[in-house]
């Protein structure tokens, strides 16, 4: 049965070269529970402590929470801050609110953008109501080889191109934002875009298994409301781990995890 969806944060940094801009991008080890193998944005799971955090931006409440978070889990997984006082790199950590109050650091969620509102589809046991943020930092990543196993700067179109070409596992959401972004020149020229968007849509999407295929389906598109009838037959999950199990085409976030041999 799933689960209600887990507000969620996801940062998107972003950053210029010569060839064009890049953004950073991790792989999520094989033995994750959620997204396993895939390639993602920095991001996790909204904490109690995030509407507590020391940060400056004038949010409040709710928002507050999610802005800190995204930029609480950049610290967390790549070692990357964003403050007020400039953008920083080392290892991750785990107190990340400990530290920036030793240091005297605030967290800068003035410095983000909120573009996109992604919730996951039903059937997936494992459900978050994610925020997607951009943010203009340059910074030298590290993984801590745990949660996060590698992490590249790279351009939208060639994320892109390895998706497509199946060298990389990636969202889709995260494919979504990659298109979004890919055909702009400058990191300027990508914020001042999504500053321009407007109110988010909080977008759920719905699934369907079409043959040796699991398709993503988003509001407006054609079968999306009949799909809610599919969401509702408890065999739904099952035919997606078969679709999944027989090598088919399915999305990241509803890919069942490894197996884990005995400890």
């Amino acid at each position: 049965m799933s689960e209600a969806p887990r507000p969620a944060a996801t940062v998107v940094l972003i950053r210029d070269r010569e060839i064009g801009i890049e953004v950073l991008m991790a792989l999520r080890t094989h033995r994750a529970r959620f997204m396993a193998s895939a390639w993602v944005f920095p991001g996790g799971a909204v904490d109690a402590q995030d509407a507590r955090a020391p940060i400056e931006g004038g949010l409040a409440g709710d928002a507050l929470a999610w802005a800190a978070a995204a930029l609480r889990e950049a610290a967390e997984e790549l070692g990357i801050w964003v403050t007020t006082s400039g953008i920083f790199s080392g290892p991750p950590v785990t107190d990340v609110y400990s530290i920036a109050a030793d240091r005297e650091w605030v967290l800068d969620i003035g410095s983000l953008v909120w573009f996109a509102n992604w919730v996951t589809p039903l059937p997936s046991p494992r459900r978050f109501d994610t925020r997607f943020f951009a943010v203009a930092a340059d910074a030298e990543p590290h993984v801590d080889g745990d949660e996060l196993v590698e992490a590249e700067w790279i351009t939208p179109s060639e994320a892109l191109r390895r998706a497509v070409q199946g060298s990389w596992l990636v969202a889709f959401p995260t494919m979504r934002t990659l298109e979004l972004i890919a055909s702009f020149a400058t990191t300027s020229e990508v914020m001042e875009e999504l500053r321009s968007l407007g109110d988010v849509p909080r977008i759920q999407p719905r699934l369907v298994v079409d043959g040796g295929a699991v398709k993503v389906l988003l509001p407006g598109e054609d079968g999306f409301d009949a799909a809610a009838e599919g969401e509702k037959d408890p065999g739904l999950l099952d035919r997606i781990g078969e679709v999944a199990a027989a090598g088919g085409d399915v999305p990241a976030e509803m890919r069942p995890p490894a197996r884990r041999g005995r400890q």
